[in-house]
């Protein structure tokens, strides 16, 4: 913004005056069009994060609501693996673990996270994103705990391929499985938990 001195010269108070008032309601004039310019620029910044957001929720609905209709057979899974274990682990036979198709689900949150580095949450009302940060640090919970239920995986398949060589696992190594097969059977329990309150509170969302 720039203001320009008048044009030709200043006789008498009156012209002083009449100059004096037009630059001031031309600074008045480009204070308020830069601010009506910056307040729209706000508020679609706000409504594009709100909708990128909104799909974002819908679309994490969706991927959680595939996650928890495969738990409840992934739980039944590791039950069988660890009941096989144990058979082995007694030197009986012990039925093939057989492959099987388990479910990886990651709920995303790069549209919040773009919120906040665009400054779109800094002009949101305080409740909405309260009411954001707690979604999101809800699904935080349920993505840390999935991280570990895929950790624990690998360690049994680690151990289960250990199965398949000619010597058998120490009696240590077996104790140490069955723990680690025991503790994903409670974090699947647990991911059903969290991921039915996440549910619910997505349900507030999507109405």
């Amino acid at each position: 913004m720039e203001v320009h001195p008048p044009h030709g010269s200043i006789h008498s108070v009156k012209d002083f005056m009449v100059h004096l008032l037009a630059i001031t309601i031309g600074l008045l004039i480009a204070l308020g069009l830069e601010a009506t310019v910056e307040w729209m620029h706000h508020r679609s910044l706000v409504r594009e994060a709100r909708e990128n957001i909104s799909h974002e929720i819908n679309d994490n609905q969706q991927r959680l609501a595939a996650e928890l209709n495969a738990l409840p057979g992934e739980e039944k899974r590791l039950e069988d693996i660890l009941a096989t274990v144990s058979e082995l682990e007694r030197g009986r036979a012990g039925k093939p673990t057989g492959d099987y198709a388990w479910t990886l689900t990651r709920l995303s949150e790069s549209s919040w996270n773009t919120a906040f580095s665009t400054g779109a949450t800094a002009h949101m009302q305080y409740d909405q994103v309260n009411k954001y940060s707690q979604l999101y640090a809800a699904q935080q919970l349920f993505n840390s705990t999935m991280e570990r239920y895929v950790g624990l995986r690998i360690e049994m398949y680690a151990f289960l391929t250990e199965l398949e060589l000619p010597d058998k696992p120490s009696n240590a190594e077996f104790e140490s499985a069955k723990r680690v097969i025991t503790s994903q059977i409670i974090i699947c329990r647990s991911l059903r938990e969290v991921g039915n309150s996440l549910n619910t509170v997505y349900a507030k969302y999507l109405l």
